[in-house]
């Protein structure tokens, strides 16, 4: 998909996870973060992952996965997002949080459709009444509204969403386009780990 980047939001600390590094944890055969790579390939000309600090860089660089470093770290996954808009090379980019191991690029393409129809920033999914920023679209144009969100010393990614016109595609629409729902769930809890391990999902 011609103008879509890829990025991977890997630089939370984890703790409910004890502090391990979920973007290295195994689901299936891959770790978590490989898992959301492979679904960004099908439609990226880029993909990079934005962490916390050369600590968390050198746990990936095996990997060979471009890297970014927050330019605030401890500020949340909005100073992460603030990063990507800065360093991106495309207009529109595809985000994820590296602990989302079921993503789908179909999913991601659909939400690309939504928000190129509707003129808005953004697409993001709702579901059950739950928006998801964090798996979702953004044009980079959107770097003025997460700039003044920080100099606002508002770091959440609702406060940045009332700041933008977007659209919202809710379960119904995916589930039209035969697009299975858990695309959005992420983990963050050794209970909701072994949940993952244990249905043994397909991507």
């Amino acid at each position: 998909m011609n103008g879509l980047d890829g990025i991977i939001l890997a630089g939370g600390q984890s703790r409910r996870m004890g502090g391990s590094m979920k973007a290295l944890l195994p689901v299936g055969e891959q770790v978590m973060i490989e898992r959301v790579r492979e679904k960004m390939q099908l439609l990226c000309g880029n993909i990079t992952a934005v962490v916390a600090s050369e600590e968390q860089i050198k746990l990936l660089s095996e990997l060979k996965l471009p890297t970014l470093i927050d330019t605030s770290p401890g500020q949340g996954p909005l100073a992460a997002l603030h990063t990507a808009f800065q360093y991106s090379n495309h207009s529109v980019l595809w985000v994820s949080a590296c602990d989302m191991p079921f993503v789908s690029e179909k999913a991601a393409a659909l939400l690309v459709d939504y928000m190129e129809r509707s003129g808005s920033m953004a697409a993001v999914p709702e579901i059950h009444g739950r928006l998801h920023p964090l798996q979702a679209v953004y044009r980079v144009e959107c770097a003025v509204q997460t700039q003044q969100c920080l100099l606002d010393g508002d770091y959440s990614m609702k406060g940045f969403l009332k700041r933008i016109p977007y659209v919202r595609v809710n379960e119904e629409q995916f589930m039209a386009a035969g697009i299975l729902l858990n695309f959005v769930d992420n983990i963050n809890t050794p209970e909701e780990y072994q949940e993952a391990q244990l249905a043994g999902k397909e991507v």
